[in-house]
């Protein structure tokens, strides 16, 4: 049962991945390069162990089918807020409405793996232009360590995520200065800090930043 999960779980983020390529030919080369690689290390970890595939990354998975034991509805009892083991709790959601499969967990990591080359893209593309976006798209795709924690159950890959969506609403403010932005923004600081509580740092900065320059506006009207 476990193996079947995994198995419907990447397919299930390859579908994804193969769907937003074929939308944004800009980008396609680099999407299913990204996810090659990350297919084919996903696959070689399954036969050996993978640079941090043991200790903290087990004890992550461990952890989230302790949680998962009491079921769905019990899963607050053990919701903490931002905290180490946040990564735990959120693979215990599938694990308490399905089963355990560390895949299944491996596959989430590979979303927000994908996912960040794709924001890491749009990013770069708002800031300069297509030719430049493509250049950082190529880094993030072919980046080791960035391949490396897209295939394991870490921390690491969601903040990268959540880093570059608080950047396109930082990007957006700089641009439009509307609440839209500050929300996105907020959202992707919020979310890093749920998996590590430094990154609610750059959240109370860019607030800080927001509020001087809205004060001197202000003031200068």
């Amino acid at each position: 049962m476990s193996d079947l999960l995994g198995l419907f779980s990447i397919t299930l983020v390859t579908l994804i991945a193969l769907f937003v390529a074929s939308r944004l030919p800009a980008i396609s080369k680099i999407i299913y390069t990204a996810l090659g690689l990350r297919l084919l290390l996903l696959l070689i970890g399954e036969y050996i162990d993978l640079p941090d595939s043991t200790s903290d990354a087990e004890n992550f998975e461990f952890y989230a089918w302790q949680f998962a034991q009491g079921g769905f509805s019990n899963l607050f009892d053990y919701f903490n807020g931002p905290d180490p083991f946040f990564i735990s709790w959120l693979i215990a959601i599938p694990y308490s409405l399905l089963d355990r499969s560390a895949l299944m967990a491996k596959s989430i990591s590979l979303f927000f793996g994908i996912g960040s080359v794709f924001l890491g893209w749009l990013l770069a593309n708002k800031i300069w232009n297509k030719n430049i976006a493509n250049k950082v798209g190529w880094i993030i795709a072919l980046f080791p360590s960035l391949i490396l924690y897209s295939v394991l159950i870490m921390r690491e890959v969601y903040i990268v995520f959540f880093i570059l969506l608080a950047l396109h609403g930082v990007v957006d403010w700089t641009k439009n200065s509307d609440f839209k932005s500050i929300t996105l923004a907020m959202i992707g600081f919020f979310g890093a800090t749920f998996f590590h509580g430094a990154m609610l740092i750059g959240g109370i900065a860019f607030l800080g930043f927001v509020f001087l320059s809205s004060s001197k506006k202000f003031l200068g009207s």
